[in-house]
């Protein structure tokens, strides 16, 4: 019997990009990835610089300014978005080769720690094997990885090579020696991976477009960087435009209880201005003002700790929609406030007028968005606890973890039952927490989800739940309430927000921590 070495062992054997690519399009369709742009941006890159012989360029901060849009000089470590997104990378591709065909010719891994993907061969009989969970109550870090799934170290045995199998592996090697020395090397196609285009049009005109996802406009105030910034939600916001006056500051970097995406608040405009949004005519919007103090700060001691300090008016059309506005006030202990405001529309002349006046110090904004309403109702805010975005089972988008305050996330490795989107509760945000969700003055239906999968007892788990200060449950055990790794869901209505234009959500423990999966906030 004729003998050939280990393809995963010899260079001779690896697979060909065409063959690499074409596993690469069966993954990103997947269950495990379509649902989730994050994942497919970040998979699809890391493969095609691999392919490209660019290794060298995957390190964490390359890939945030490629795929994330990150700024040259963000810190890794306040911003860990390439960190967090190759976690759920590798748990996505881990379950995906577990639900898998078993006639596939090649696996793609990632393996912990690492950014450069391994390409590899496997046998026409896929060996069956299970997902190891990671360790209980173990905080998502780059230290603690969902377990790759076993592979054979010699997927082709001398015993069990057949003559077709031999011919088959004479065929690969010859298509990749001919396509390796024909195949032009070529650059990354970004475009078919919804990635920024590296040729995207600068912003900061007054006459540019705003970078928009439909119709919605975003603005990073105070920033001029070339093209857009994609958040970690996916979301593309342009540079600064359409503005009059005030000058462009260096916002806050180092927060006591950092926001989803500090990149957010990174740069502001600052003084006496204005903004002259052209909107849709005949549409109203959904409008969210983003603040920090970048001066009198808690802990910056400077005439106490902030309070009136700072204060001024903002008025859109015209009209007064913040008076006397003290951002320390409004955010509390928190380090941003983000103030939301409904039926917001261009005036006459097809643009909105935004004036940011002063009155005791200069006003300061960080940035602007804007959001088509649906049916006269500001779109439904669904969050769910995860360091990706979920579209479930009925086609509905849930975010990835926003305007928490406190509290850290886990993934104690075991499943949610009993539901048609176990994914959507895989992960928890535990602690002594808060939620500061912004929304217009208005009534609103909140739903909470909570799932127990780390305690099997009654009793060991038991904590309240208050809206701006009044209570919605007191003592909540979800195990003695709906059992082990069961979804428990409650629903609370009339719901109105407090001074400063939130829905305080807190989760105060009684008996170890708090804990939730997701929540959901509708306009009644």
């Amino acid at each position: 019997m004729p003998s050939f070495p280990d393809p995963v062992a010899s260079a001779e054997m690896r697979p060909s990009p065409d063959l690499v690519r074409s596993e690469l399009t069966r993954l990103l369709k997947g269950d495990q990835f379509k649902n989730s742009k994050r994942c497919q941006n970040l998979l699809a890159y890391l493969v095609e610089e691999t392919l490209e012989d660019r290794t060298d360029l995957l390190k964490e901060r390359l890939i945030g300014i490629h795929v994330f849009g990150r700024q040259p000089n963000y810190d890794t470590a306040e911003d860990p978005v390439v960190r967090n997104a190759a976690i759920e990378v590798r748990k996505r591709l881990a379950q995906f080769y577990v639900d898998s065909d078993p006639g596939a010719v090649l696996r793609i891994h990632l393996h912990a720690g690492k950014y450069v993907p391994e390409f590899r061969y496997i046998e026409t009989a896929t060996p069956h094997v299970e997902l190891q969970p990671p360790s209980p109550m173990a905080v998502l870090s780059e230290e603690r990885q969902p377990v790759e799934p076993a592979t054979p170290s010699a997927f082709l045995s001398r015993r069990r090579t057949t003559v077709l199998t031999f011919l088959s592996v004479i065929l690969i090697i010859t298509a990749f020696l001919v396509m390796h020395h024909f195949q032009p090397s070529r650059p990354f196609g970004r475009s078919a991976s919804n990635l920024r285009p590296a040729d995207a049009p600068a912003g900061g005109s007054s006459s540019g477009s705003v970078a928009a996802a439909g119709d919605a406009v975003r603005i990073l105030v105070g920033s001029d960087q070339s093209g857009s910034y994609v958040d970690r939600f996916g979301n593309h916001w342009s540079s600064d435009q359409y503005f009059t006056g005030g000058q462009a500051v260096a916002g806050v970097t180092n927060f006591f209880f950092p926001p989803a995406d500090p990149v957010l608040y990174r740069t502001m405009r600052q003084g006496s201005f204005d903004y002259d949004i052209p909107l849709k005519k005949d549409a109203d919007y959904e409008m969210r003002l983003y603040f920090a103090e970048r001066q009198y700060r808690y802990g910056n001691r400077v005439a106490g700790d902030g309070e009136n300090l700072r204060t001024f008016q903002v008025r859109a059309n015209g009209h007064v929609i913040l008076d006397h506005f003290d951002i320390i006030e409004d955010s509390g202990f928190a380090a941003t406030t983000v103030r939301a405001f409904k039926n917001i529309a261009a005036a006459q002349d097809g643009k909105l007028h935004l004036q940011f006046v002063a009155e005791r110090d200069q006003p300061l904004l960080a940035a602007i968005e804007l959001l088509p309403m649906v049916a006269g109702s500001i779109p439904p805010i669904r969050i769910h606890m995860s360091p990706s975005e979920y579209t479930d089972q009925n086609g509905r988008t849930w975010s990835s973890d926003n305007f928490y305050i406190g509290g850290q996330l886990f993934d104690s490795g075991a499943g949610v039952s009993e539901t048609q989107d176990p994914d959507l509760f895989s992960v928890a945000r535990f602690g002594n927490f808060s939620y500061a969700i912004p929304v217009p003055p208005g009534s609103y239906a909140l739903t909470l989800y909570f799932a127990e999968t780390w305690f099997h007892d009654p009793g060991r788990r038991v904590f309240d739940v208050t809206c701006n200060g009044s209570t919605l449950i007191s003592g909540l055990d979800i195990v003695k309430q709906a059992g082990f790794g069961r979804v428990y869901k409650k629903t609370f209505h009339g719901l109105q927000p407090n001074g400063q234009g939130k829905l305080l959500i807190s989760f105060s423990p009684s008996i170890d921590y708090a804990s939730i999966r997701a929540l959901e906030v509708t306009a009644e």
